[in-house]
């Protein structure tokens, strides 16, 4: 019965798709939803028979799922979601396909749920901090789900940036577990251990805890560099776990940036959607004029207490101009910093407000999209 139930699932799945992109959508969401009504199972199912690797973490899972996906590719055909869909339908859709290798990005809250279901041969974890606070809450609470199901993953080998305490603590008991340290980095929420609750002993930006927790014993040691540069290292070190050839990422492959014109006007756009990703893009060189935008819907998280997490100082020399549905949000936020900023209704406003022919722009999860796609 199971086997007829997935049958047919996967049938309407793939008449779902078809008529979701006849109508002008990617497909990718749709199909997933109707298969797991119709087979809840699916995902254990239709995983068995293939190997899959997952990668999750707050920031970069999407640039660093496609750099993933392409390494693999030597191996043979791959199936991924190409727009991110990193959910239980997501998933079940891209499992769909008859690929041999599946390489996922999945949402921090879902992964151990995927990898119980999936039995993963490798799991890349990247990160964890602040995002959507309405949803995810502290980081404390996905790293405590995290640990639970790394510890259960009997096959799996675990990569992960342990300069990241949350995920040094999320992998402590796993059984295969590959460390992987940057020389260290500070972490907004590091300071107390995940492990045991006592403060961790900060020296400057490496850690220790007398219960054993710290980035200063690792398998593998990288130079520091940019979050992009970690990820493009850490895709690689799945390569090497598969034994298959590293592949020569630029910095720029792994951030979610675009350039693109609007009229005489070259902007490059590059995705900002919480502390961490705000202050990686706001510590690297940016134009003389600068937008920013900021949105609050459910995907880009609905509290913006975040923004008195983030540093505005690098654009004290900037003219700034701000715009989106909490333009007014961000504008005070600069203020306070001493920094005074344009606000406009819409970005194409804002575009009219800027001096120079290219303009730097940083953009929320939802407003990135709308002026990308």
């Amino acid at each position: 019965m199971s086997d007829l139930r997935l049958a047919v699932g996967v049938l309407a799945a793939k008449l779902s798709r078809a008529a979701s992109q006849a109508v002008g959508n990617k497909g990718e969401t749709l199909p997933g939803r109707v298969l797991l009504k119709i087979q809840p199972d699916a995902i254990a199912m239709l995983a068995q028979n293939k190997r899959v690797i997952l990668i999750s973490g707050t920031n970069g899972k999407t640039s660093t799922t496609k750099a993933v996906a392409e390494i693999v590719r030597e191996l043979g055909d791959v199936t991924t979601s190409s727009s991110g869909s990193n959910l239980a339908w997501g998933v079940a859709n891209a499992l769909i396909s008859k690929a041999p290798f599946a390489v996922l990005e999945i949402d921090e809250l879902h992964l151990p749920s995927v990898i119980a279901q999936t039995d993963p041969e490798i799991v890349l974890l990247l990160n964890l901090t602040r995002d959507q606070l309405h949803r995810m809450h502290e980081v404390k609470r996905v790293a405590d789900r995290w640990h639970v199901e790394c510890a259960d993953a009997e096959n799996t080998v675990f990569i992960g940036d342990i300069d990241d305490p949350y995920i040094n603590y999320a992998m402590a008991q796993a059984r295969n577990v590959v460390r992987v340290s940057f020389g260290g980095r500070k972490h907004q929420d590091g300071a107390v251990c995940p492990q045991c609750g006592e403060y961790l002993n900060w020296r400057g930006v490496n850690y220790s805890c007398s219960c054993g927790l710290t980035n200063k014993i690792s398998d593998r040691k990288f130079p520091k560099g940019s979050a992009a540069y970690r990820n493009a290292a850490m895709a690689n070190i799945v390569a090497d776990a598969l034994g298959v050839s590293n592949l020569p990422f630029t910095e720029r492959e792994l951030e979610r940036s675009v350039t693109k014109s609007f009229g005489e006007k070259i902007a490059h756009i590059r995705l900002t959607k919480n502390p961490a990703s705000w202050n990686e893009a706001l510590s690297a060189e940016h134009k003389r004029d600068v937008i920013l935008v900021l949105n609050a819907r459910q995907v880009d998280g609905i509290d913006t207490s975040w923004l008195w997490d983030v540093s505005f100082e690098s654009l004290q020399d900037k003219r700034v101009v701000v715009c989106g549905e909490r333009a007014l949000d961000i504008a005070y936020r600069l203020h306070i910093e001493g920094i005074e900023a344009k606000v406009t209704d819409t970005f194409d406003e804002a575009l009219a407000l800027t001096k120079n022919k290219e303009v730097s722009v940083l953009s929320a999860y939802t407003a990135f999209f709308g002026l990308v796609m």
